[in-house]
């Protein structure tokens, strides 16, 4: 924290008005405390976030879930914008997690811990997930193995779209159709259950979709009951969780502007 703290206080006199500082963390984050629950990637439990941060700066902070932002952010300007009932799902190097809107709101549950679809069980038996199951989709549907798979171990999802836009080999395309399969699984259940009319993919799950997007379409809508859901990639890019941060730094002054 300390550190951070540090490279923030140039950037924060550069500017002429700061009305607070967002955290995008990959973990749970309590909604109404700041406090991380867990953030296993970066070995945290039971951890008080925002407080540090906010008597170092001398300013509000808040934080969340690093995914439930970029929901927040593809919802308000993204692909999802306009779409009250949408999912969004994000993967990055550290696993995947989500995002729901229903009725143009964000789920947050009861302590801001909606929304963890990484660990939705896709395949019984699977591999080993960080949060002691097995089978979870943030443990079948990874960023390095596409990236084993390339040859490109410690690679980045740039790398990635590159391989997948080109003329990926028989080892990156059986592997990634695998991927592909087991995310259709997870996306079907969430089909079944939020209803949404759009799913959102961002991170090296849009990659996925870029490549063969067709295939996760149609397994989505021919394997949920309902079926018509329009799937595409996040828009917003490499910036969306900053966005995300910023909506919701900014989400006081919004709700009472005077």
């Amino acid at each position: 924290t300390r550190d951070i703290v540090a490279d923030l206080h140039p950037v924060l006199a550069g500017l002429d008005r700061v009305l607070g500082v967002g955290i995008a963390l990959p973990g749970l984050v309590n909604a109404g405390t700041g406090r991380v629950l867990v953030a296993p990637h970066l070995g945290w439990r039971a951890a008080d976030l925002t407080g540090p941060f906010s008597r170092a700066l001398g300013l509000p902070a808040v934080a969340a879930n690093d995914a439930s932002l970029g929901s927040m952010a593809e919802s308000i300007f993204g692909a999802a914008l306009g779409v009250e009932d949408a999912v969004y799902l994000n993967g990055s190097a550290s696993g995947i997690g989500g995002g729901i809107v229903t009725g143009g709101v964000q789920l947050v549950g009861s302590r801001g811990y909606a929304g963890e679809l990484g660990h939705t069980l896709v395949r019984a038996g699977g591999s080993p997930c960080h949060c002691g199951r097995s089978g979870c989709l943030d443990a079948e549907v990874r960023l390095e193995r596409l990236l084993d798979a390339a040859g490109l171990a410690g690679g980045g999802i740039e790398a990635l779209e590159d391989v997948l836009s080109d003329d990926p080999g028989p080892a990156v395309q059986q592997e990634a159709e695998r991927q592909l399969d087991l995310l259709a699984v997870a996306l079907v259940n969430f089909v079944n259950i939020f209803d949404p009319t759009r799913i959102v993919l961002g991170g090296f799950l849009g990659s996925l979709f870029g490549f063969h997007g067709d295939r996760l379409t149609h397994a989505v809508n021919t394997g949920s009951l309902a079926g018509g859901v329009d799937v595409r990639r996040a828009t917003l890019g490499p910036e969306l969780l900053l966005v995300g941060a910023a909506e919701l730094a900014l989400q006081p002054l919004l709700a009472s502007p005077h």
